[in-house]
């Protein structure tokens, strides 16, 4: 359905992706969205790869770091995302829907397109939470950014993500 907000990237095959956003999911109504799909560039046409076909339904989360069929994102737009060497798709965050409300996340997710399974990485399963920094400069398993949407991010030539800034939670 029509939607804004959407996050999208591109396989190694050629084959486009489009996630989440704020719009139409199978009815008219509109809301939050966590439905993933591809298009495939060759046959031109679209294949519903995982999430829900309404809006604001809550994601499932499932075991910090194991991927599983019936995990997927809580719906959001304005997340930042990337893709890494080896065609994994990444998520971070955005303005979302959980547990009933809306506010914004700072959850971490990596998509494999080989197996159309997500696993959550990092970062809470909830709304507006405040970041961990730690000491600048040193990497910590407890630092974790703020929840935030519609920040700037890249990543460099070792494929470290850089994440700056967005409207959210320092």
């Amino acid at each position: 359905g029509g939607r804004t907000g959407g996050t999208s990237w591109s396989d190694p095959s050629g084959n486009l992706w489009l996630f989440g956003g704020i719009g139409n999911g199978s009815g008219s109504a509109s809301g939050y969205l966590n439905d993933l799909w591809k298009f495939s560039t060759s046959s031109g046409m679209w294949t519903w790869v995982n999430g829900t076909n309404t809006f604001n339904q809550p994601g499932d989360y499932g075991t910090k770091g194991t991927a599983a069929a019936s995990n997927v994102p809580n719906p959001r737009l304005g997340s930042n995302s990337w893709t890494d060497a080896s065609g994994n798709f990444w998520l971070f965050g955005g303005q979302g829907y959980s547990n009933g409300a809306a506010g914004s996340l700072n959850d971490l997710w990596r998509f494999s397109p080989d197996s159309e399974m997500w696993t959550w990485v990092s970062g809470s399963s909830t709304i507006n939470q405040s970041g961990v920094y730690g000491s600048k400069g040193v990497a910590a398993a407890s630092n974790v950014p703020g929840a935030r949407r519609s920040g700037t991010s890249w990543t460099d030539p070792s494929g470290n993500l850089w994440l700056f800034g967005g409207q959210g939670f320092g």
